[in-house]
C-alpha cells in the first residue's frame, strides 16, 4: 500500500564520470530485446551483476516518435513493424541513453559476451566515425589522450558521460551502408548482429535468432535503464571463433565448454546453482583459452582432471539442478550433466592422445 505522503521518486541522474581499471575491471557487450526493438548495450559487470551501463544504441526508422525516457512509442513500434514486414524505408543507429529518469521495471530478452576495454574502446570510435543523423552520449576517455597514450597509460581510466567527439576516426563505409536502411532483410536485430560481430570478431551464438520477432535465450528486467541486479545477468566468454584454435581437438573442447555454458542457463536461471555452476565452467573455459593454451593435450588432461576432481569445484559441478523422485533412492547415484560432459572431454582428450601417439 503507498502512502499519501510519500514523497515522489526522484528522478534518477547517471553518474558524470566513471573510473574503471582496463585490466581488472569486466566489460560486456549484450544483443537485447524489448518488445520489437533490438538494440545494443555495453557496460561493466561482476560475477553475474551487471554494475555500470556505458552505452547504448539501436537503428530505428527516420523520424520516430520517442516517449519522455526516449523509448519508441506504441504508434512508432507499428509503424516500425509495418516498415520492416512490407516496405523499406531509411533508417539510422539511435542514441537510446545510458539510463532512465524512473524505474520502468521494463522486461527484455538477451545475450551478453565478454570483451576487453579496448574493444569497448573500439565500438565508441566506431560509433563516433557514425556521428552525423545523431549524437552518442556515453562513457568516454579523455580526448587529450592519443591512440599511443592509450597503450601507455595507467591502468586505471576517468570515464566521462559526453556526446562530444573524443577518438580517432576508423572506416565504417560497409557498417554504414546497412545501418541507413530499414527493411525485412535489414532490420533492427541485422544490425545488432552485425555491431556484435563487429567488436567480437567472431559470428553471432546459434541462440540468437535474426528475427526481431523471437526472443533472445536470457531474460532480464532493466530497472533505470540498466539490468536489474536483483536477476542474474549472465556474460558469456569469448566465443570459440575469437581464438582461432589451429588443434582440433582443442577447438572441439572448447565449442564443447561453451555450449554448456550457453544451454545450461536455458534451466533454473535464477537459481544460485545456476550462478555458481555457471562461473566454475567459466573459469575452466577461460583457462583453457588463456594460460592453458599452449599446453600439450597430455597436460591439458592432467590439468583438466586435476580441477574437476578439486573438491570446491566438484562439489559445484555436480549439484542436480533439476531433480526425479528416483533421485531419493539410496541406490541411485545420479550424475550432473556438467559432470558428464567434462568426462566425456577427458574421454576425447584420451582417445586422440592414443591415436596421436600410435601414428
Amino acid at each position: 500500500m503507498s502512502n499519501e505522503n510519500q514523497s515522489p521518486e526522484s528522478d534518477y541522474q547517471p553518474p558524470e564520470s566513471l573510473t574503471v581499471n582496463k585490466k581488472t575491471d569486466h566489460f560486456f557487450m549484450s544483443i537485447n530485446k524489448k518488445k520489437g526493438h533490438s538494440f545494443i548495450m555495453l557496460g561493466v559487470y561482476d560475477q553475474n551483476k551487471a554494475r555500470h551501463v556505458l552505452c547504448r544504441v539501436g537503428k530505428v526508422a527516420d523520424n520516430v516518435e520517442v516517449d519522455e525516457n526516449g523509448e519508441p512509442t506504441y504508434p512508432a513500434q507499428l509503424k516500425f513493424l509495418c516498415n520492416a514486414l512490407f516496405f523499406a524505408s531509411k533508417a539510422f543507429l539511435r542514441d537510446e541513453g545510458v539510463s532512465r529518469k524512473k524505474r520502468g521495471n521494463a522486461p527484455i530478452t538477451y545475450q551478453a559476451y565478454d570483451i576487453s576495454y579496448e574493444q569497448y574502446i573500439e565500438f565508441v570510435r566506431i560509433l563516433e566515425s557514425l556521428q552525423g543523423h545523431d549524437r552518442y552520449k556515453c562513457y568516454k576517455p579523455n580526448s587529450d589522450l592519443t591512440d599511443e597514450d592509450f597503450a601507455m597509460s595507467r591502468d586505471e581510466v576517468t570515464l566521462t558521460l559526453t556526446d562530444a567527439k573524443k577518438l580517432s576516426s576508423v572506416d565504417v563505409s560497409k557498417l554504414n551502408t546497412d545501418l541507413i536502411e530499414l527493411n525485412v532483410g535489414n532490420t533492427c536485430r541485422h544490425s545488432a548482429i552485425a555491431l556484435i560481430e563487429e567488436v567480437q570478431h567472431a559470428p553471432a551464438s546459434s541462440l540468437v535468432s535474426s528475427s526481431f520477432l523471437m526472443n533472445l535465450p536470457y531474460e532480464t528486467v532493466l530497472e533505470y535503464g540498466h539490468p536489474s541486479e536483483n536477476i542474474p545477468f549472465y556474460v558469456l566468454p569469448p566465443p570459440p571463433a575469437a581464438f582461432h584454435e589451429s588443434d582440433m581437438t582443442k577447438e572441439k573442447i572448447i565449442i564443447k565448454l561453451y555450449s554448456r555454458m550457453e544451454n545450461m542457463l536455458l534451466l533454473e536461471t535464477n537459481s544460485q546453482y545456476t550462478q555458481d555452476k555457471f562461473l566454475k565452467l567459466k573459469e575452466l573455459y577461460l583457462n583453457i583459452v588463456g594460460p592453458q593454451n599452449d599446453l600439450t593435450l597430455d597436460a591439458l588432461l592432467a590439468s583438466i582432471h586435476t580441477w574437476k576432481e578439486n573438491k570446491d569445484n566438484k562439489n559445484v559441478l555436480n549439484v542436480l539442478r533439476k531433480e526425479y523422485f528416483w533421485d531419493s533412492l539410496f541406490f541411485i547415484k545420479r550424475q550432473s550433466a556438467t559432470m558428464n560432459l567434462l568426462a566425456e572431454v577427458e574421454d576425447d582428450l584420451a582417445s586422440e592422445i592414443k591415436n596421436r601417439n600410435i601414428g
